[in-house]
């Protein structure tokens, strides 16, 4: 798993309360005094009510294990959704509070033209993108160099992690 590559704990169960995994997770790293929690939840769509529902849970349920928390929620995007990606952080940003974005597949032929859009719209700080599946693939992002690869004729939106243009 990634966690194993990256020597990083993971509390999971297979089925299951999400909320109930996180709780858990939040008192395993309290014990084990560990800083840092992320909690990855299934993709879901801003259509599924009930699946919404579950991660407001999420979200009350840190707070309650950490009065400060969450300190950070990210709202992971597939760059091929184009301007759909407007509305869900719309969605999301009402049902949970969405801090930051990371964008994902901009290794493929998606420019990520939206987040010009949300930008204008709803800005929320980019925090991250993805170009591809490699562990270092998942990149923080670069204004400018994201900028200026939009801008040269026929390439790609960013540069991989071995500096060729995806």
């Amino acid at each position: 798993t990634w966690g194993e590559r990256n020597n990083v704990t993971v509390v999971a169960q297979e089925s299951g309360d999400a909320a109930a995994v996180i709780f858990d997770a939040i008192n395993a790293a309290r014990a084990r005094k560990i800083d840092v929690v992320l909690a990855d939840t299934a993709g879901r769509l801003p259509t599924q009510l009930h699946l919404m529902e579950e991660i407001a849970k999420v979200r009350r349920v840190i707070a309650k294990a950490d009065p400060t928390g969450p300190h950070e929620v990210l709202l992971v995007l597939d760059a091929n959704i184009g301007q759909n990606a407007l509305t869900q952080v719309k969605a999301f940003d009402k049902a949970i509070g969405v801090t930051g974005l990371v964008v994902t597949k901009l290794d493929g032929t998606a420019k990520g033209g939206v987040l010009a859009a949300i930008a204008r719209q709803c800005p929320k700080p980019l925090r991250f993108i993805g170009v591809g599946e490699g562990i270092d693939d998942l990149q923080p992002f670069k204004a400018r160099e994201f900028v200026d690869a939009l801008f040269e004729p026929g390439a790609a939106a960013v540069k991989t992690g071995a500096g060729k243009r995806a």
